[in-house]
């Protein structure tokens, strides 16, 4: 796997490639993007680039403002469509015309926007633990007690509002040693007023009227130990997506991308060999 950087409009984009298809083959590999949650990057998608390298070309990329990628200034103003943009012109840049996208949590709905927006260019999407419309309760929860998530956000910075916020995040109880201080480490390379601009443009966001145009084959996984009212949300997600297919993955909560990545792959590529 390689870190690598592409000009895209006024960024540079930090990405990681991964191929380990076949080299005498006369096909073009298929390309599966790797997008990240909120304020999270490429090295929540490590154990991924294996487990799907020796069938897809796997790239994972920092969001605008996300690990590694330019970050914006202050008071640059970030939209869904240019978020979902910024990965488009990676692809453009990688001269790869279409691609499975994978997102976790806002990772996904921007995967729904980006097949809304460019139809041609999204294979497949694939949900992890995805809302169409954050839930009211989630904005109140990361706001812990302060007057908003944005107030929460600046008393605390990013790597302690993460700590304080991380059983709502991961299934703790199944973390390995060590990853529940990693994790505030890593988001907390997003800057305090990247992630205020994310959590506010995303808590705003409701993709549920687009649902039912969307072409694009959907996977949608969901923790079976998730919220009652996020596993009813896909469900009903499902039900308005054309061509969808939701999987509960019993006996987690969030985080399932990292914290159980083979049999969330495994569901994957099942879903891939089905419906594409």
């Amino acid at each position: 796997m390689t870190k690598l950087f592409a000009k895209v409009g006024d960024l540079d984009i930090h990405y990681e490639l991964s191929d380990f298809t076949d080299p005498w083959s006369d096909q073009e590999p298929e390309t599966i993007l790797l997008y990240p949650g909120y304020c999270r990057n490429t090295n929540f998608w490590k154990s991924w680039h294996a487990l799907l390298g020796r069938h897809y070309r796997v790239i994972s990329m920092d969001a605008r403002g996300y690990g590694e990628t330019t970050k914006p200034s202050p008071d640059a103003f970030i939209t869904k469509e240019m978020l979902a943009g910024d990965a488009i012109g990676l692809l453009d840049a990688l001269d790869i015309q279409k691609a499975h996208w994978v997102g976790e949590s806002t990772g996904g709905a921007l995967g729904l926007v980006a097949a809304i927006e460019h139809p041609n260019r999204i294979a497949s999407i694939t949900l992890l633990n995805t809302a169409a419309k954050m839930g009211d309760e989630t904005i109140s929860t990361y706001a812990l007690g302060e007057a908003d998530q944005a107030t929460a956000i600046n008393k605390y910075g990013v790597a302690e509002w993460c700590r304080q916020t991380l059983q709502y995040r991961m299934d703790l109880s199944k973390a390995p040693k060590g990853m529940s201080e990693w994790v505030p480490r890593e988001m907390a390379k997003t800057p305090t007023y990247m992630a205020v601009a994310a959590f506010k443009l995303f808590s705003n966001v409701d993709l549920t009227p687009t649902l039912s145009q969307i072409k694009a084959p959907t996977l949608l996984i969901v923790g079976s130990k998730c919220t009652t009212r996020r596993k009813t949300h896909m469900k009903e997600m499902c039900d308005l997506l054309p061509t969808s297919k939701l999987v509960e993955l019993q006996g987690y909560d969030y985080g399932i991308h990292f914290l159980a990545p083979d049999t969330v792959v495994a569901e994957v590529l099942n879903f891939l060999h089905e419906f594409t």
